[in-house]
């Protein structure tokens, strides 16, 4: 086995509270393979292409924390503020990368740190705020039934078709094809399972939604339980 020199080992165990320390550190690691070398590389420099990119046509309203990595295309548009923290990724997908859709002044779109994001569609008539850690794969987040709410005529609009906050927490996994429509409030370490629908559907910390719409949440407390219990079946056998 290889022994680590004393700067490899000061390099890796560099504080991730400081942003271009983590920079240094993911470049340092890229470097073992030239090929990933030079994808991370690109993603690293796209990223602040976007940065500067977004601050200079959007202003203020458009924030996007260095570093920024994206392996993939990202595009924001409308007159909402957004805001991405540092350390996000935006990867490729079977749809583009990350694409943000704002519809009113009023619009706010808040993702935090160390956001993996993969074919993820935001469209935000009020609020939409995605926390720290969460992955996404080709999903959809909006806080409204319907995108062009103006366009439709109808006599229930008032209370159905009216934008409801969605907040989704802490290390949640939404899975592909899956929505997060309005009123949604999904909890830490939760997991939305491929073709879910949750639609003003309050999730609670480590659940696991099935479903469309989602009617049943499951424990995954439970679910791990049950993978013991089989495992220990099959060590018995």
């Amino acid at each position: 086995m290889r022994i680590k020199t004393v700067s490899e080992r000061n390099l890796l165990t560099i504080s991730s509270s400081n942003p271009m320390e983590i920079t240094i550190k993911n470049l340092y690691k890229a470097v073992k393979n030239p090929i990933r070398s030079f994808r991370i590389f690109k993603a690293f420099l796209r990223g602040l292409f976007y940065i500067i990119y977004y601050r200079i046509i959007k202003g203020n309203s458009v924030r996007i924390k260095f570093p920024f990595w994206a392996f993939y295309k990202v595009k924001i548009v409308g007159p909402g503020s957004v805001f991405i923290d540092k350390n996000c990724r935006v990867m490729k997908n079977l749809y583009q990368g990350l694409t943000i859709v704002t519809f009113s002044k009023n619009a706010k779109v808040k993702i935090g740190k160390k956001c993996c994001l993969g074919g993820l569609t935001i469209y935000c008539h009020h609020k939409i705020e995605i926390k720290d850690y969460t992955m996404t794969a080709n999903s959809l987040v909006q806080d409204n039934l319907l995108c062009h709410i103006k366009m439709v005529k109808s006599l229930i609009k008032e209370k159905v078709l009216r934008p409801k906050p969605v907040i989704i927490g802490k290390n949640v996994w939404l899975g592909m094809l899956s929505c997060v429509l309005s009123g949604s409030i999904i909890g830490d370490y939760s997991v939305i399972s491929i073709g879910s629908v949750c639609y003003d559907l309050k999730v609670k910390e480590y659940h696991l939604t099935i479903g469309n719409l989602v009617k049943r949440l499951l424990p995954i407390e439970h679910l791990l339980l049950l993978q013991r219990k089989n495992e220990r079946l099959d060590c018995e056998n």
